[in-house]
């Protein structure tokens, strides 16, 4: 059986969807980058003020393009009456870079770290703790990419990015269970790391909230 694209976009409405996937790739970049700093802070390389630098440049160049795109919209005839879901779209998107630089400002706040806790940290947990993050914003990508294929792979997409929020949840919860069970741990280094993994996570959330922008458009009727 034949299909069909689920959203009808004419060129000019195609350039902001590139320019949204622009968008993503930047905010997939600095997700990535938030990742190598974690495991440079771990490891002691020296390597991690630097990433921690490039991860705020890569925040700031995906402000920039949200700005940009949201200028596009409001001054265009664009999307028609989907115009203020594309711009939530774009907010939702770009809250998983914000959530990438402050969770590597809160990591940053402590260079030092208390010993116990930085062993936790380089535990299988949090290694796929990590992995997941990673993976949400992939599918979230992959999904975006899903706009202009069909409802049923949109909404198969949107279940992917779920799943992958889930074991990141799975995860913290793993590492907040032997952080909180750590002997003799500063209890300032405690709060940190807990307030740490929780802005972390944020990272997942927030691309579970931009998928379920684009599972409101089908449910709309959009598709």
């Amino acid at each position: 059986m034949a299909t069909f694209p689920t959203f009808s976009f004419g060129g000019r409405e195609k350039s902001i969807i590139q320019g949204l996937e622009l968008h993503l790739s930047v905010v997939r970049s600095c997700v990535a980058t938030f990742e190598k700093l974690v495991g440079a802070f771990l490891t002691g390389n020296g390597s991690a003020t630097a990433l921690e630098d490039e991860v705020f440049r890569l925040e700031r160049r995906a402000d920039e393009i949200q700005m940009d795109l949201n200028r596009k919209i409001s001054e265009g005839a664009f999307f028609g009456g989907i115009r203020e879901d594309i711009l939530n779209l774009i907010d939702r998107i770009d809250d998983i870079a914000d959530s990438a630089k402050d969770a590597s400002r809160m990591l940053m706040i402590n260079p030092d770290g208390d010993q116990a806790s930085l062993e936790m940290l380089k535990s299988e947990h949090m290694r796929l703790f990590l992995e997941t993050l990673l993976a949400a914003v992939d599918s979230l990508a992959a999904l975006v990419g899903a706009l202009q294929i069909d409802k049923k792979t949109i909404l198969s997409r949107v279940h992917v990015v779920r799943e992958h929020e889930k074991a990141a949840d799975t995860a913290k919860d793993q590492l907040l269970g032997t952080l909180f069970k750590l002997p003799r741990t500063d209890p300032v280094a405690i709060i940190q790391l807990r307030d740490f993994l929780f802005v972390a996570d944020d990272i997942a959330d927030d691309s579970v909230h931009a998928s379920d922008v684009i599972a409101m458009l089908v449910a709309k009727g959009y598709g």
